[in-house]
């Protein structure tokens, strides 16, 4: 493991435990955004399209990078995971590191099951705001 991979990930569990303690100390009526971003992701990998939608603001605003606006609407984006879930039953995500400020949340996943076989590496920035996700702005790159 190379100095700057170790360093990372002493800020990623850093940043982790912070967040716990916070969490731990303050009752929080509404789950943390992290939690939120986790059951999101819970719910992608099981195609639980009610459960995924529940998760995201009435007004949900997802933009690829560097700031082009994808989708909005939880109506449009109903649309496109009921085909993207058919498209892809075996699609999987599995969240390699998360860090946290506030109500942003950044996650690196990687994405396995697309149809057209390839593997993606996304890094996504989700706001989450009284527990659901208001904004969404990512970067995918494709292996494969």
């Amino acid at each position: 493991m190379t100095t700057k991979s170790k360093l990372f990930l002493i800020i990623l569990v850093s940043a982790s435990f912070s967040s716990l303690a916070f969490a731990q100390d303050h009752s929080v009526k509404q789950s943390s955004p992290e939690a939120v971003v986790r059951a999101y992701t819970d719910a992608a990998n099981r195609h639980d399209l009610e459960g995924f939608l529940a998760l995201y603001a009435p007004d949900i605003r997802k933009f690829r990078f560097p700031g082009e606006l994808a989708s909005q609407g939880i109506e449009h984006n109903r649309d496109v995971y009921t085909k993207s879930f058919a498209a892809a039953p075996n699609l999987k995500i599995e969240i390699v590191s998360m860090i946290s400020l506030n109500d942003k949340v950044m996650v690196h996943d990687r994405v396995t099951g697309r149809p057209d076989g390839k593997i993606a590496d996304e890094l996504t920035v989700y706001q989450v705001q009284n527990g659901k996700i208001t904004n969404i702005v990512y970067v995918e790159q494709t292996v494969g």
